[in-house]
């Protein structure tokens, strides 16, 4: 039921947890009126430039702009200096355009294909040849910026730099690119160019606002550090943060493929220790960039063998894995807290025990779930409001997963994962949310 301005003031100022909680539901629902593609208000535009403005002051964003326009700026001639920098700017935009594109012809399921194994493995690939290739130990020809014939090829790869780009600030800013998307899926039921129009320029304009600073600073010609040998020390710093952000992907498509959570980074670091080992193997005479190819391939080829190993394997019994399936598979325990997997025995439980129950979406390759997951049990407040209620997770996997999607309640689902709702004994929603660090406002809820 939708309420005045004044009883909103009045639940911001009120002293009961109840009041604050009302508050911000209420909150989140305008915040969610400006993002949805029916809105096409001059308003809903400026709070999403201004959104994008604020994401690129984040810590994770902004200090990169002044090295990065340094950096392309010796790719132009001085008579275009800014040539660069704005394709660069254009290639920014351009991505956050395509999400938009993407977002409103599948009804915001963009984020649905992150939920597969290989595309995030395929992401973290790229993302660690980016990060190479930045570091100069890697030669892609897109990305040379020489004179003579290869000028087109270098703005090319600029304009293939800014795009990745895009996806890198995506992943920094994930939860305000999220928020965007979940804007997009509640409008899913019809599918028109009117909305494709909308959902593209909504993420369009979020994207100037996130490269707005990066043109100030390359175009128009605002002051920059001065260059120097730091500058060397900052681009391998930068390429160190793509193949930072690279292992978030490989993690998520490690879990997805069924390596335990233990394994990942064990993984991660012997790849690392077979590269670097193959490199420091090879003469001395070999340019660094021929070292690494030598080396990638090196791993290309390990990786080969063991998949190749792994499909040979004997794998278990059709019995085996049936018997194993379905040995408590209605329940799980997690430290102090029970777990239902099962839909009615869940809502049979909180009827008997006069109970709220909480629903935790979950997915295996899903690091963020496996974050709450942690907190269920070291946020002491957090895990006193679980045991108040009947817990009931539904892994991605099921069937029961697809029908929640389904249900036009959770647009949320049709963006990614985590969500959390919280319904009454009859299903009836009282609470939802995809932050998983919103324990405090969780636990309120649940002890209300």
């Amino acid at each position: 039921m939708k309420r005045s301005i004044l009883t909103l003031l009045m639940a911001l100022v009120g002293s009961t947890p109840t009041s604050a909680a009302s508050f911000v539901s209420e909150m989140n629902n305008w915040v969610g009126q400006q993002l949805s593609t029916d809105n096409s208000s001059t308003f809903s535009y400026f709070f999403l430039l201004v959104g994008g403005l604020a994401a690129s002051l984040l810590p994770c964003v902004y200090p990169l702009y002044p090295i990065t326009v340094n950096i392309l700026k010796t790719r132009g001639d001085a008579t275009k200096k800014a040539l660069h920098p704005m394709v660069y700017f254009l290639g920014i935009v351009t991505m956050y355009l395509c999400f938009g594109i993407i977002a409103g012809t599948t009804g915001g399921a963009f984020n649905e294909v992150l939920r597969y194994p290989f595309t995030n493995l395929l992401i973290a690939i790229v993302l660690v040849l980016l990060g190479l290739s930045s570091a100069e130990l890697l030669n892609i020809s897109f990305f040379s910026g020489s004179s003579g014939d290869t000028r087109q090829k270098g703005a090319l790869g600029t304009f293939l730099m800014g795009l990745s780009a895009g996806l890198l600030s995506s992943a920094c800013v994930g939860p305000v690119v999220v928020s965007i998307l979940i804007g997009i899926a509640s409008n899913t039921t019809s599918i028109s160019l009117a909305s494709v129009f909308s959902a593209s320029l909504k993420l369009f304009v979020f994207g100037v606002g996130v490269g707005a600073p990066f043109l100030l600073l390359g175009v128009l010609g605002a002051k920059l550090p001065k260059a120097g040998k730091w500058m060397k020390y900052v681009q391998y710093a930068f390429a160190a943060l793509i193949i930072y952000f690279s292992y978030g992907y490989l993690e998520k498509g490690l879990l997805g493929y069924g390596f335990q959570e233990s394994t990942v980074f064990a993984t991660a670091a012997g790849a690392f220790i077979l590269v670097l080992a193959m490199y420091h193997l090879q003469k001395d005479d070999l340019f660094p960039h021929q070292k690494m190819r030598n080396a990638l391939f090196t791993l290309a080829a390990v990786v080969g063998a063991l998949i190749l190993f792994r499909s040979f394997a004997p794998q278990p019994s059709a019995t085996q894995s049936s018997i194993a399936s379905t040995v408590g598979n209605s329940v799980e325990q997690k430290g102090n807290l029970t777990w239902y997997t099962d839909k009615e025995a869940a809502y049979d439980a909180a009827k008997k025990q006069g109970k709220l129950v909480f629903l935790d979406f979950h997915g295996n390759w899903c690091t963020n779930c496996k974050s709450f997951q942690k907190l269920t049990q070291e946020d002491p407040e957090l895990n006193e409001a679980l045991q108040s209620a009947v817990l009931y997770k539904i892994y991605d996997t099921s069937e029961e997963f697809e029908n929640y999607k389904e249900d036009s309640r959770f647009p949320e689902l049709k963006v990614g994962l985590p969500f959390f709702v919280i319904t009454d004994t009859d299903g009836n929603m009282l609470y939802k949310t995809n932050d998983y660090q919103k324990t405090e406002e969780i636990a309120m809820f649940l002890s209300e």
